[in-house]
């Protein structure tokens, strides 16, 4: 799922749960990931200040996992934080641009890499999948890759979003909702950049504090704290 306001670079991917290295030019920007998130639109868009969220939360130094890393917004600046990154994506030509890490193109919902880190950060929003399933698979690979003394941390959508137009640094982004029942809703999120437009549809799911407790603690996971006045960034840690 996106960063803003939710979707992903990894979303409806199917994987044989085999990582591979990243390869591809890098130089087509006109490029979209397998769900349709256009790499110039990542590239544009600012970290702001989660890096900083990120850093503290993990111990100094400590290896990162970046799971749905997409060109690497939050890679590269933890890696300058100093913090040893991998950045995991579907998208061959959103890897070209992580910068200084190491590069892996898999489904992170199936990843195996059979190496533990410091924090696993699952940022764009991957734990508003609809799917129970998929959410279940997704915590299991967080736990499956954080050291037991690590952290792991999840950005989500608490409630459903609202409609509307904003910016992100350069990016013009415009929420429509189709359909909202319950916690569950269907909307499209259209990025304008440069005269141009990505209109990107989606279904997702809020998450709540009780059901990400309860979903957590099924993968060996215990929800402690939010890490932000928003309530966006989750912090978990290993039981």
């Amino acid at each position: 799922m996106t960063d803003t306001p939710t979707s992903g670079t990894t979303d409806e991917t199917p994987d044989d749960s085999t990582a591979t290295p990243a390869t591809g030019d890098g130089n087509d920007l006109d490029a979209v990931s397998p769900d349709g998130s256009p790499v110039a639109v990542y590239l544009a868009l600012p970290p702001g200040d989660v890096p900083d969220l990120v850093h503290a939360a993990v111990r100094p130094g400590g290896s990162i996992v970046d799971l749905g890393s997409g060109p690497g917004r939050m890679t590269r600046p933890l890696a300058a934080l100093g913090h040893p990154m991998v950045a995991v994506d579907d998208s061959p030509e959103m890897l070209e641009h992580v910068g200084d890490a190491e590069r892996v193109l898999a489904d992170v919902y199936s990843l195996r890499l059979d190496r533990r880190f410091d924090g696993v950060l699952a940022a764009s929003h991957l734990i508003n999948d609809p799917d129970p399933a998929r959410r279940a698979a997704l915590l299991e690979v967080c736990r499956a890759h954080v050291a037991d003394d690590g952290v792991v941390l999840v950005q989500r959508l608490e409630h459903p979003p609202t409609a509307g137009v904003g910016h992100v640094g350069p990016v013009e982004i415009e929420l429509e909702l189709h359909r909202q029942d319950g916690s569950e809703f269907d909307a499209t999120v259209t990025y304008r950049l440069d005269g141009r437009a990505w209109p990107q549809p989606f279904v997702a799911r809020a998450v709540d504090d009780e059901l990400l407790a309860t979903e957590a603690a099924a993968a060996g996971l215990r929800f402690d704290r939010c890490l932000d006045d928003l309530r966006a960034w989750c912090l978990l840690l290993p039981t």
